[in-house]
Order: structure tokens, then sequence, then C-alpha cells
């Protein structure tokens, strides 16, 4: 297997994203053996539905990444209080319907495009649409996401 290659945008918009919480997502896509890019970054304001929509947006037979900032609360059984929490969530969306190379390459080169991506603990593959719904992800990480 090629070593994974990362644009110098990946790691920069991703450090501002982490740190500063400048954008709410990113999507990152493949674009020659082994070399992933950034293809969409999503404002602040964005939601959930808007990530989804660009994380998707290239059919039923495309995969990506997608980074999203998730803010969620959590309720703490010591204190018996709700808490803010946040998390970076790295997706890898692999549809069903995409080509089994495509799926091979996205699914072999997660970790190592993490190892790129300094911080990132949470992540999650997934082949249908219901299995990264908003309710999917917060019954995944335990968290009610805002």
């Amino acid at each position: 297997m090629s070593i994974v290659r990362c644009s110098s945008n990946c790691i920069e918009l991703y450090e501002a994203t982490r740190k500063s919480k400048q954008y709410r997502y990113i999507i990152y896509r493949i674009v020659s053996d082994a070399f992933i890019d950034v293809e969409y970054v999503g404002a602040r304001e964005q939601n959930y539905e808007d990530f989804l929509a660009q994380l998707m947006r290239g059919g039923a037979d495309e995969c990506r990444y997608g980074l999203y900032d998730l803010e969620y609360t959590q309720f703490c059984e010591i204190t018996q209080k709700q808490r803010q929490r946040e998390r970076l969530v790295l997706l890898c969306w692999c549809p069903a319907e995409a080509k089994p190379k495509w799926k091979i390459q996205y699914l072999s080169y997660l970790r190592p495009f993490m190892d790129h991506l300094k911080g990132i603990q949470h992540y999650k593959t997934a082949r249908e649409p219901y299995e990264i719904t908003r309710q999917a992800v917060e019954r995944y990480f335990g968290a009610v996401v805002k």
C-alpha cells in the first residue's frame, strides 16, 4: 500500500477547526492514489444537516471523509448536572453502492489519515445513510447533539 499523503490545506483547516473553532466541518476526499485533499469547508454557523448534505453530495456511490466539530451535552452522574462538551468526530462515509475499489481505499487509508490529523480520537465508518443521522451519531458517542 502507498503512503497516505495530505495537502497542506487538510492540516491547516483541521488545526483552524480544532484550535480556534473557525469552522464547523470539513469534507475530505481522495483525489488521486493515496493523496487526500479538502473538498468543502463548512462555516461555523452551519449545522449537522448541512454537513450530511455535503458529505453525501457525490451521490450514493462516492465515498468521503467528514470531520465535524460536535457540540453536545452530557449528564454527569457524580454531580447530577448537565455539562457542555465538544469533540472532533471523523466519519468515513463508504456507501454500500460505492465501487469496491473506493471502499477499500477509503477504509484502508482511514488510520493513516487520522495520524495526520493529530488529536482525532472519535471516528465512525458508515455504509448506510441511517448510520450517520444525527440520532445515530448521538447514540454512538453517547451524546446529545446540538
